[in-house]
């Protein structure tokens, strides 16, 4: 999923450098999304 990511983010003309890193602390849950994404996913 990462290079899938940088690919994307770097077809963007604004975007001149991409680095996608990977964590997994803190543990990721749905509180950490925006409003907007909540809803466009149907979380709300």
């Amino acid at each position: 999923m990462p290079e899938e990511v940088k690919q994307k983010v770097s077809a963007l003309d604004e975007v001149k450098d991409v680095e996608v890193i990977m964590v997994f602390e803190p543990t990721w849950t749905k509180d950490m999304m925006s409003e907007e994404a909540k809803l466009e996913l149907g979380f709300l």
